[in-house]
Order: structure tokens, then C-alpha cells, then sequence
């Protein structure tokens, strides 16, 4: 799928000119002992969604696209489940992403993110949010902070660890229900407020007010009850 047109740069011919502008300022900057800093290639992707990628928002690999004889990340707009194994999530750049465009992705694991319009504390587990390309409570990510760019934007970390939490209700088997993250102490856990939705994936249920481990598992929280 080549791009003709004028003005137009591929990812080839962008890495060359990147490459020799970086060259050119390390000629003129160049010192007795030179300190130079390794610049990561950018992670290009193409725009395989029927929408427009916002700077910035979260997408997921759904296979592979050939432009110039380059190998390109092909994204679309989370979450895809037809796979068996469930493609990787990544977060736009600075700039959106028409469809059939190119863009770049963020390397981490610190990123810049759209979120809900929910308002978030620290530490909350952040996700990728079905047909959107806005992060919401999920698990995948931290938040970390609001961003100063704008009122939509978040930081967050990749992390991917388990939590602690309390069944409420109990969580029926092979279904879904809200669990609370308990809150860590110096001697142990005591009862938190954040909550987030968990799947219990077996055929027996979770008893209420059970004590669960979260695991993240294709994009979503796995609750495994504690004896």
C-alpha cells in the first residue's frame, strides 16, 4: 500500500533524513571527548481503523501491514478479541492518525494518554475501554498524573502487576462482578475505594466479601479467590 503522494515521506526516507540530520548537528556540536546520546527509531504504525487516531489515544495491533518494503504495526481501535492471542496495546504520539495514515508510537514506559471523563487518584490501574481510544479503570497501566496539555490527558506507567482485593457481593461463576483494591499498610492491607470490575473465568463461584488476587489477562482483571 504505497503512498504517492507530494510531501509525502515513508518510513525509510524519514529514518534516512532523521539519521543524517542527527549526523550534521554532531559534526557541528562535536567536542574533544563527545558524548553522544542513542535516540530510539521510531515505532511507526498504520491506521487500519475507520476512524481518526487522536494524539495521544490508545490502539491495538491487529496484525501487520508492507508499505514500501517496510514492515508496519496495523492497529485498530480496541479491544479486538477475534484473535486467539490477543494483540498488544500501544498509545499514539503528539499527533492524531487519519484512517489509512501513518503515525508513531510512544516508546515507555511512561506514556501521555486520553482518558473517561472520570477523575482518577494515583495509583489507579488504568485500561484500554472497548470501541474508544481513551483509557478508563482498567488494568495495563498506572496513573500516574493529569497532564499539563490538557483537561483529557493523563500520564501513566506500564504495569501490569496483581492487586489485592475484596469480592463484594461474591462474583458468580464465569461471570463478572465489582471488586475494591484493599489499600497497602506498613504491617498489612486494610480496606480501600477503588473499585474495578474482575471476571471470575470458573465454574464455581466467589464467595461475598472474599478475599481475591487480580491478575490482568487479555486486558481485563481475572479475580482469583484466596483460601
Amino acid at each position: 500500500m504505497a503512498q504517492k503522494d507530494i510531501g509525502y515521506y515513508s518510513p525509510t526516507l524519514a529514518k534516512r533524513i532523521r539519521d543524517n540530520s542527527f549526523a550534521w548537528e554532531r559534526e557541528r556540536a562535536a567536542k574533544p571527548v563527545e558524548i553522544r546520546q542513542s535516540t530510539p527509531d521510531p515505532i511507526y504504525f498504520y491506521n487500519a481503523s475507520t476512524e481518526t487516531i487522536p494524539a495521544y489515544g490508545c490502539v491495538q495491533k491487529v496484525g501487520m501491514e508492507t508499505i514500501d518494503g517496510q514492515s508496519i504495526i496495523k492497529v485498530d481501535r480496541p479491544i479486538d478479541y477475534t484473535a486467539s492471542v490477543m494483540g498488544p496495546f500501544l498509545l499514539n504520539g503528539p499527533a492524531e492518525v487519519a484512517k489509512n495514515g501513518l503515525g508513531t508510537a510512544q516508546w515507555g514506559p511512561m506514556f501521555r494518554a486520553k482518558k473517561d471523563s472520570a477523575i482518577y487518584s494515583t495509583g489507579t490501574r488504568m485500561g484500554p475501554v472497548e470501541s474508544s481510544f481513551n483509557l478508563s479503570k482498567g488494568c495495563l497501566f498506572t496513573f500516574i498524573g493529569n497532564d499539563e496539555q490538557s483537561d483529557d490527558l493523563i500520564k501513566v506507567i506500564a504495569c501490569e502487576t496483581p492487586l489485592l482485593a475484596v469480592a463484594g457481593s461474591g462474583i458468580g461463576a464465569n461471570s463478572s462482578g465489582e471488586v475494591t483494591a484493599k489499600a497497602p499498610t506498613s504491617g498489612n492491607w486494610t480496606a480501600g475505594t477503588i473499585t474495578y470490575t474482575a471476571w471470575n473465568p470458573t465454574g464455581v463461584a466467589i464467595a461475598s466479601a472474599a478475599s481475591v488476587l487480580l491478575f490482568p489477562v487479555d486486558a481485563k482483571w481475572l479475580a482469583v479467590e484466596l483460601c
